[in-house]
């Protein structure tokens, strides 16, 4: 009896905890994704998304998650397009002046953010009032990012490369390596170059 009791008690439990992730869709939807274009039914989101202002130029792929306080941002004309199956966890922020794009399959660690701007400095004036680099952001496909990891302007990564945690990306990287540091460098190459076609 005890066994068909705890049974009965975990399925409503798993039971709730789905049509709450719906419930969280079908507001996320109305109140910001919809303005662009709604996320698909696929669409997993774990807590509460915050967002800088609305309305904002977001797509989600299929099959995409979204950890609890994701932070995402975008100018006015600017686009962030993530594509299927990409994961964004816990504290993730993500911000598009112009373009952030993020391939299919990536999984992107906990405080890890994304900028495709970053402040102008001229010593001696402080940052306020100098403006900003703004350059777009390509992550490949099947990406995998650690935690706290920093993205910025005018960065792209390969498909099928690894950022080691904590590490400070800025530049252009070739598919299938490992990335680590401050600031990040090629650490050694995860899958063999495909050779030019002979001619």
């Amino acid at each position: 009896m005890a066994g068909a009791l705890a049974f009965i008690v975990r399925g409503v439990c798993v039971a709730s905890h789905l049509v709450l992730r719906k419930a969280r869709l079908v507001y996320y939807n109305a109140r910001a994704f919809a303005w662009w274009r709604p996320a698909p039914w696929s669409t997993v989101i774990y807590g509460r998304l915050s967002f800088s202002h609305l309305p904002c130029r977001i797509e989600l792929g299929r099959g995409c998650s979204l950890g609890r306080d994701v932070f995402l941002s975008t100018a006015r004309e600017a686009l962030i397009a993530i594509g299927d199956d990409v994961t964004l966890n816990t504290g993730c922020i993500v911000v598009a002046s112009e373009r952030v794009s993020i391939g299919r399959n990536t999984a992107i660690g906990e405080y890890v953010s994304i900028r495709d701007q970053a402040h102008n400095f001229a010593p001696g004036h402080g940052v306020r009032g100098q403006g900003f680099k703004v350059a777009p952001v390509e992550i490949g496909e099947n990406v995998w990012i650690g935690r706290g990891v920093f993205i910025g302007p005018g960065t792209r990564i390969g498909a099928d490369s690894i950022v080691a945690a904590n590490s400070v990306v800025h530049g252009v990287f070739p598919d299938g390596v490992l990335l680590a540091g401050a600031p990040a460098k090629v650490k050694r190459r995860l899958t063999l170059p495909v050779p030019a076609a002979a001619e």
